[in-house]
């Protein structure tokens, strides 16, 4: 098995894709690192109208009542820390790890059929549902790769452009206004929220690398279904209240963070309940994508 993975491995990485997804990540952190850089400065200077503002004698009470509001405000707008950099930027760029994922793992199967190679690849000794699963784990770590790019290249982003700082640090919530929240127990909340729906988008992705043959329909087929799933989300939580057995739908459970952390969720809503569901539709998943690929034709 170890001997399957590392070929599957060496395969993803004769790619220049592969290396292209890394880069977009760790460039993708840098370029935010001086946009969150220019957006400080820009904060700065308004503060500081602020400040003179109020300091004004002449002003206006409309122009106080402004300058005031803006001073409130600077806070949220303002990256102090590395922590502060990880909740904003580096949460806000997982989704291209979502993308980058779903395209390759699509790719995983079909590619064999695409480029006529699945013969040669079940003509090993070795049992199909073993060539299966060392591409699947090979899937997986490829997710866990960017993402340890991602969040390693951000954080020494943000330790070179705002130092470090506590990870206790009270900031206000980005979901709920007006309260505040721990900075580093909200990136944390954020990651573990998404890892879940992540994982199920990934395996569903690799699912239909085995029903299809070509790797373009494979690969456009995931991704309309990755896009199309916020759309469907919205749909469906409007109507959960009216029809209940929608809740048992896949799509809301997908993001755990806007039901749980953004509250758009539905009454009676559980992180139990949504797990769960999660863990049915992954066995299902799983159990068809071996069951297809251990009963396909590979004549091509």
């Amino acid at each position: 098995m170890i001997g399957l993975i590392r070929n599957e491995w060496m395969k993803l990485f004769s790619k220049v894709s592969t290396y292209i997804f890394i880069g977009i990540m760790v460039v993708g952190m840098v370029g935010a690192g001086f946009i969150a850089n220019f957006q400080n400065a820009s904060t700065e200077q308004e503060v500081k109208e602020a400040e003179k503002t109020l300091a004004n004698p002449n002003a206006t009470e409309d122009d106080k009542m402004l300058a005031a509001e803006t001073l409130a405000n600077s806070e949220v707008y303002m990256t102090n820390t590395v922590w502060d950099f990880m909740a904003d930027w580096a949460i806000g760029l997982i989704s291209f790890i979502t993308l980058f994922t779903v395209i390759v793992c699509s790719g995983m199967v079909a590619s064999e059929f695409s480029d006529g190679t699945i013969k040669q690849l079940l003509i090993r000794p070795h049992k199909r549902w073993k060539i299966l699963l060392s591409k699947y784990v090979t899937s997986i770590l490829f997710a866990g790769m960017l993402l340890l790019s991602l969040l390693v290249s951000g954080y020494l982003v943000g330790i070179a452009f705002f130092g470090n700082g506590s990870f206790t640090a009270e900031v206000p919530d980005p979901a709920l206004s007006g309260g505040m929240v721990e900075v580093g127990g909200y990136f944390m909340d954020m990651l573990l929220y998404w890892i879940p729906g992540f994982f199920i988008i990934i395996t569903i992705a690799f699912m239909l690398s085995t029903l299809f043959k070509t790797t373009s329909i494979a690969v456009g087929v995931a991704v309309f279904i990755l896009f199309a799933s916020s759309t469907l989300n919205i749909i469906i939580l409007n109507l959960v209240e009216r029809y209940s057995w929608m809740k048992f739908i896949l799509f809301p459970h997908l993001d755990l963070r806007s039901l749980f952390l953004f509250d758009f969720s539905y009454e009676d809503a559980s992180i139990g309940f949504s797990l769960g569901l999660l863990v049915v539709y992954y066995l299902l998943f799983i159990a068809l994508t071996f069951f297809v690929f251990k009963r396909r034709d590979i004549s091509i």
